[in-house]
C-alpha cells in the first residue's frame, strides 16, 4: 500500500500547483484591468518585440463638437487646418464671426446670412475669438470640449512682430522696441496677448501673481486641454485622445513655416526683457505647461513616443497624397504649392483669412437652402 501513499502525495503536489498557478493567474487578469501598463511590462518582459501585446485604450466615439482658442503665432493655423478639415469632410456646422480678432464670441456676434442652426448651436468654433464662458456656451453644442494653444511668450511676441509688421505699426525696430525706457498705453495694447485672448489681461498690467493664479484655476476649469505650441505633436496625441479621434484626423502640414530672413536672433537679456514685457503671458504659460507635462507623464512616455511617430508617418502620407512643396510664400512665410486637386489639398495652400471667407460662402449656400444644401458635399476652391 505503499505505492498508494506516494500516489496521493503527487496527487496533492500537482493540485497544490494548479491552485496556485491559477492564483497567480487571477492576480495577473486583476493586475491587467487595473493597470494594464504594468501589465505589459511584466508580458513584454518575456516576449520578443515583435510579439509584444499591445492594450488599445477603451472603446469610444468620436466628438463632433469642439470650441478652439485660436491665439495668434501660436502654430494655431496649422490646428485650425486641422479641424476645419475634420469638420468639412463631415458636414458640421462652423461659428463664424464676421470679423474674427479679440472679440467675445456670443450668439449676437453671428450674422443670420450664415448662422441658422435650429438651436443656435454650432459644432465648431476654431476662428480667432476672445473666450467669453458664458457667450461661449450657448454658441456651442453641450457636448463640446474646450482647447487652447500657447507659445513661449517672448517667442511669440518675437514671431508675432514680423508677421504683423510692428516695426511699421511702432516705426522703430525690435531691438529697439525692447530697450525703451518706458511705454505708452496703445503699446501696452500689444503686450501679453495669450492673456488677452483667454479674457482674463489686466489693461493696466498691475495685477499680482496671487489674483494670476485664481484666473489661471477659473480656466482650467474651463478647458478640458491647454495644448503647448513647443511640444506639438504631444499636444496632438492628448488632443486625438481627447476627441476620440484617429491618428488620419490629426495628419497636417504646417502652415506659415517663416522664411529665414524675417526671424530675429534674441540675446538671452532681450528674451528676458520681452518675457517681463508680457509677464501676464509668462504666468499662465508656466501654468498651464506644468499642467500639460503632468498629462503627458500619465500618458506613458513609451506609448507617447510611439503615438508621436504614427503622427509623423500619417503627415508623410498627407504631403505625399497631396504632392505638396513648400515653395511659395506670404508675408514672411512660406505657403505650400499641391499637385493634387482634393478639397483639403486645396484648403492647405490657402491662408487662414481665405479658408475662412470660403467657409462662410458654404454655410451661406446651407442657410440660403432653408438648411436642405449638403454641407458635406461642398469643396473648397
Amino acid at each position: 500500500m505503499a505505492w498508494m501513499s506516494q500516489l496521493r502525495t503527487r496527487v496533492a503536489a500537482v493540485f497544490c500547483l494548479v491552485f496556485v498557478a491559477a492564483s497567480l493567474w487571477r492576480i495577473l487578469q486583476i493586475r491587467q484591468i487595473r493597470s494594464p501598463e504594468l501589465a505589459a511590462a511584466r508580458v513584454a518582459a518575456v516576449l520578443r518585440p515583435s510579439q509584444q501585446l499591445e492594450y488599445p485604450s477603451p472603446p469610444c466615439l468620436p466628438l463632433d463638437s469642439l470650441y478652439f482658442l485660436k491665439v495668434p503665432k501660436c502654430a494655431s493655423t496649422t490646428f485650425f487646418q486641422i479641424f476645419v478639415s475634420y469638420g468639412i469632410t463631415r458636414g458640421l456646422t462652423f461659428a463664424l464671426p464676421p470679423r474674427p480678432g479679440l472679440v467675445p464670441l456670443t450668439p449676437s456676434l453671428l450674422p443670420p446670412q450664415y448662422h441658422l442652426s435650429p438651436d443656435g448651436r454650432y459644432n465648431m468654433a476654431v476662428c480667432h475669438t476672445q473666450f467669453n464662458s458664458a457667450g461661449v456656451r450657448q454658441v456651442m453644442k453641450e457636448s463640446a470640449k474646450y482647447v487652447a494653444v500657447i507659445r513661449e511668450p517672448a517667442s511669440r511676441f518675437e514671431s508675432e512682430w514680423y508677421y504683423s509688421n510692428y516695426q511699421k505699426v511702432f516705426r522703430t525696430n525690435l531691438t529697439n522696441f525692447i530697450r525703451a525706457p518706458r511705454y505708452s498705453r496703445r503699446q501696452r495694447t500689444f503686450l501679453n496677448k495669450i492673456a488677452g485672448y483667454f479674457g482674463v489681461k489686466d489693461p493696466r498690467d498691475r495685477i499680482t501673481e496671487s489674483e494670476m493664479y485664481v484666473r489661471a484655476k477659473a480656466l482650467h476649469r474651463s478647458f478640458d486641454l491647454v495644448m503647448i505650441t513647443e511640444r506639438f505633436d504631444e499636444s496632438l496625441v492628448l488632443l486625438k485622445h481627447l476627441l476620440c479621434w484617429g491618428t488620419e484626423d490629426v495628419a497636417y502640414v504646417r502652415a506659415k513655416v517663416r522664411r529665414p530672413e524675417h526671424r530675429a536672433q534674441l540675446t538671452e537679456a532681450e528674451k528676458d526683457k520681452l518675457r517681463q514685457l508680457n509677464r501676464q503671458d509668462v504666468f499662465l504659460y508656466k501654468f498651464f505647461r506644468r499642467i500639460f507635462e503632468e498629462k503627458v507623464k500619465a500618458f506613458g512616455e513609451e506609448r507617447m513616443r510611439r503615438e508621436v511617430e504614427e503622427i509623423g508617418r500619417a503627415n508623410a502620407r498627407f504631403i505625399e497624397d497631396c504632392g505638396a512643396e513648400l515653395v511659395g510664400s506670404f508675408r514672411t512665410v512660406k505657403t505650400w504649392k499641391v499637385k493634387n486637386d482634393s478639397s483639403i489639398c486645396r484648403m492647405i495652400t490657402l491662408n487662414g483669412v481665405d479658408i475662412e471667407k470660403q467657409l462662410r460662402n458654404r454655410q451661406r449656400k446651407w442657410v440660403s437652402s432653408n438648411l436642405t444644401y449638403d454641407l458635406s458635399t461642398w469643396t473648397f476652391t
